[in-house]
């Protein structure tokens, strides 16, 4: 092979090697930063699987804001979970003194729980959520603690509410992200996850029918679309939350200010496809068998031995699937005696850099430590077994 040949080989040898360098740069790119190319133009969005959580996508997911009537998503978690729906409610306050998007009361009026959540969900009616308030709560401030409490509860810990409508209120904000799971919770009861997936419904209102129309055009746009709620001030511009299932996998998305109402609108769309459109319930249970073998110092037994299972389901996209990996931080060694429900560490399951589950390793047993007696009798059978070697 001469001189010339070689170093032409060499060549092309670095040619295909700087080639496959650039395809993988590029590849890398692609799929790990996919989320990067949505573009958005509301403030602040948000997309999260129904079932576990995990957030899909966010910009300024966690920032407070203003959410309008969004807010009526979590008035309506506490109105089911505090009445029945057909409890009567007689008005207190008309619905002229309230401001905002009303159905129209006069006071006096007796209404159902579930006509009025009908006309505060649908029809956005902030006479409607007013009203629940005042039922429950006694007053709107009080309610408003309420709201506030089962946020919390719910894990959304960004989040005060001063009233049940969502009217802008000084200290009254929640994040993207709060709102998502407020939904995903609310969602999961069968009250509130068929009103607002109702497109259009006629309803008994008091003495009276009233028509209402749900106020998320999403429902009639967008095929996978199962529920949601529209909101707009001026303080919090247009906002929207929408949920949406395919093949049995639902995703929940949450935009807030939005400058119009086509914006927030178009802006869920793209949410919801992308979470639909990249991410699947991947069953990892696989990943989810553990066995845990700890050496005791000094106790009666000499090993703390745990096998744990687990069956779960998380959503991933196919790149993502590949790239689980468990971590575990568990203590070398247990000196005895130590106490049942002693924490031993902790075993996290990751998708690269994001934790995507966690369990604590609890001791299920007392470890008792060993006695004179018990070194005793421990001798005597190694004794034993000596002697009986030497027969």
């Amino acid at each position: 092979m001469n001189i010339k040949f070689k170093t032409s080989l060499v060549k092309v040898i670095l040619l295909l090697i700087f080639i496959s360098i650039i395809l993988n740069t590029i590849y890398a790119n692609v799929t790990t930063n996919i989320k990067k190319e949505l573009k958005l133009k509301s403030l602040a969005a948000i997309v999260i699987d129904a079932e576990n959580g995990r957030v899909l996508y966010e910009k300024e997911g966690y920032a407070k804001r203003k959410i309008a009537s969004l807010t009526k998503m979590i008035t309506a978690v506490v109105v089911v979970e505090n009445t029945k729906m057909s409890d009567i409610v007689t008005i207190k306050t008309a619905s002229s003194v309230i401001g905002g998007s009303t159905i129209g009361m006069k006071k006096g009026d007796k209404i159902t729980v579930e006509a009025l959540m009908y006309g505060m969900l649908l029809e956005s009616g902030n006479d409607c959520a007013y009203a629940l308030g005042e039922y429950i709560g006694g007053d709107i401030a009080s309610f408003g603690n309420m709201m506030t409490e089962k946020a919390k509860e719910i894990g959304a810990k960004d989040s005060a509410f001063k009233n049940p409508h969502g009217l802008d209120a000084e200290g009254h904000y929640s994040t993207a992200y709060d709102m998502a799971i407020i939904t995903k919770y609310a969602l999961s009861n069968n009250t509130i996850n068929k009103i607002v997936g109702t497109n259009a419904i006629e309803v008994k209102f008091g003495n009276t029918q009233k028509y209402f129309s749900n106020t998320n055009r999403l429902l009639r746009t967008y095929a996978h679309t199962d529920g949601g709620k529209t909101g707009f001030t001026n303080g919090a511009n247009r906002c929207l939350i929408a949920s949406a299932t395919r093949n049995g996998f639902r995703v929940i998305t949450v935009v807030l200010g939005a400058e119009t109402t086509d914006i927030r609108f178009d802006d869920a769309k793209t949410l919801l496809e992308y979470g639909l459109n990249n991410y699947s319930m991947k069953d990892i249970s696989k990943n989810m068998n553990w066995y845990i073998n700890i050496p005791i110092v000094k106790g009666k037994v000499n090993y703390y031995e745990k096998y744990i299972t687990r069956e779960m389901k998380v959503a991933l996209t196919e790149e993502e699937y590949e790239k689980i990996y468990i971590k575990q931080t568990i203590l070398p060694i247990i000196h005895a005696p130590i106490k049942k429900g002693y924490n031993l560490g902790k075993i996290e399951l990751y998708v690269d850099n994001e934790k995507i589950y966690e369990e604590d390793i609890i001791l299920s047993k007392d470890i008792e430590k060993k006695t004179p007696l018990n070194y005793m009798e421990f001798s005597i059978k190694n004794m034993f077994k000596l002697n009986v070697k030497l027969i």
